[in-house]
């Protein structure tokens, strides 16, 4: 026993930490504890706002000129959408491709490193979010109202001779009737009281009232039926309806290409994540100030070859600062910020037995 003891001891002393990227060729085998890390990449919670103006037609519309002589008023409803405003949030995840198995050293073993380890992860970067659409509408419902009032009661009184007990009498009879109004009578109507708003404003304008009116009071009446005069000239010209729609997206930025798609924009259909074929609506991403496209495929192949072989050292990645800008088309739109982002770093192999290297820092540990 002391003799196989003995010629263990050397081999324990003397094994080196070995960092090997998965997945795991079989013939790989670990004679010390062992963790998983995970380098980081980053991610962008996108919050874009889209206004929606919805044209809505009047419900007397083809009474507009003839008995108002309005000519602009909205003869049929339609909507249109903008962009409004859009919000860049940058935050890390695990990057599934980069994902590594870690041996102790033996010095680590002795000194507890892993539950030291365990004990510093610092909390996820990971900041979990729900995707929303939401409206702010500000909706014409006065016209609604009216619209609704489409019948008339008139009362007609007159009176008829009865006989009662004997005696002739003159009886008084009183009849209510419920009239449906036509479309023409409720415009009628509706163009009736807006004439009689106006003659009452002149009335309070020139001053032909018998009572002065303080200048607040007299401030108060005339915006009221400014405010009230408006409401019935919409029911002939029409009226906006104005939402703000939510949408979040996630977007991982990419050098594959010089635009990354992130979605489309139409003025008469609206947001959709497909991009359009009309590459005017189109919205991209645009990354500067990162490795170029060939370092990263050259960065790529290495990674590939090593995949599954056992190598020494931990393998990290620095986060590299990128200029965004939105693209619209072709156009540049606006420039969104400088953030850091994993994916356009290089990789390093750092050296073997840094048994006291802060790996927790630099990836996510399991």
């Amino acid at each position: 026993m002391l003799i196989i003891f003995l010629g263990i001891l050397p081999l324990q002393i003397f094994s080196q930490k070995n960092v090997t990227q998965l997945p795991i060729a079989e013939e790989i085998k670990f004679v010390n504890p062992t963790f998983f890390y995970t380098l980081p990449q980053t991610a962008f919670k996108v919050d874009i706002v889209i206004q929606k103006n919805t044209s809505i037609r009047g419900v007397y519309a083809d009474y507009a000129e003839k008995m108002l002589g309005i000519t602009n008023f909205y003869k049929e409803n339609s909507a249109s959408f903008q962009l409004l405003d859009l919000v860049v949030t940058p935050f890390t995840i695990p990057d599934n491709t980069l994902q590594f198995v870690a041996e102790l050293s033996n010095m680590q073993v002795k000194n507890n490193f892993l539950q030291e380890l365990y004990t510093k992860i610092p909390p996820t970067r990971l900041h979990p979010f729900s995707s929303e659409q939401n409206s702010e509408e500000n909706s014409p419902a006065f016209t609604n109202r009216f619209a609704d009032v489409i019948t008339q009661q008139t009362t007609e009184t007159y009176t008829e001779t009865k006989i009662i007990n004997g005696v002739v009498t003159q009886v008084p009879i009183t009849q209510t009737k419920t009239i449906t109004k036509t479309t023409l009578q409720q415009a009628q109507s509706a163009a009736d009281f807006i004439e009689k708003i106006r003659d009452d404003r002149y009335s309070i304008l020139s001053l032909a009232q018998e009572t002065t009116l303080e200048k607040e009071a007299f401030e108060y009446l005339i915006n009221q039926l400014n405010a009230l005069e408006k409401h019935y000239i919409e029911l002939f010209t029409g009226s906006v309806k104005v939402e703000n729609i939510y949408e979040t997206l996630i977007v991982f930025p990419n050098n594959t290409s010089a635009l990354q798609p992130i979605f489309s924009l139409s003025k008469e259909e609206g947001f959709s994540t497909s991009m359009s074929k009309a590459n005017v609506y189109n919205y991209y991403f645009k990354y500067s100030h990162h490795p170029t496209k060939e370092q990263q495929e050259d960065l790529y192949k290495k990674i590939d070859a090593n995949s599954g072989k056992k190598i020494t050292g931990y393998r990290i990645r620095k986060a590299v600062p990128a200029i965004v800008s939105l693209v619209r088309s072709d156009i540049e739109v606006a420039k969104l910020g400088v953030y850091p982002v994993f994916q356009f770093g290089i990789l390093k192999t750092l050296p073997p037995n840094l048994d006291t290297f802060e790996i927790g820092e630099w990836g996510y540990v399991y």
